[in-house]
């Protein structure tokens, strides 16, 4: 189930992340223990109804500590990338004139 909410209270207050460790969304680095950390926030994250909501925020908000809509901020990092490259490429792409069947016959 996908909600939507329009404010940041509005989904915030919704989020499943309300009623876990707010130290699991942290880690402290991207190794080791860490590892296991985030496995377990993404978790929580997967089970968010309002996850699509939160990681839209964590993109447009800049970088934001800690695993926000079930990416770490690497991960935003790379999407963040990737939807700007994908942006360039799509208004670069050469707009195709409009073939007019008549063209050939009026030459």
């Amino acid at each position: 189930m996908t909600v939507t909410a329009d404010t940041l209270a509005e989904w915030w207050s919704l989020a499943a992340c309300q009623s876990a460790d707010p130290e699991l969304f942290f880690p402290i680095s991207g190794t080791g223990p860490a590892l296991g950390q985030v496995a377990r926030a993404k978790a929580v994250c997967a089970a968010c109804p309002v996850r699509s909501d939160c990681l839209r925020y964590a993109l447009t908000a800049g970088p934001l500590q800690g695993v926000w809509g079930g990416l770490t901020e690497e991960e935003r990092r790379l999407q963040r990338q990737r939807e700007t490259k994908a942006r360039q490429r799509a208004s670069q792409r050469p707009v195709t004139p409009s073939r007019r069947p008549w063209a050939a016959a009026d030459v």
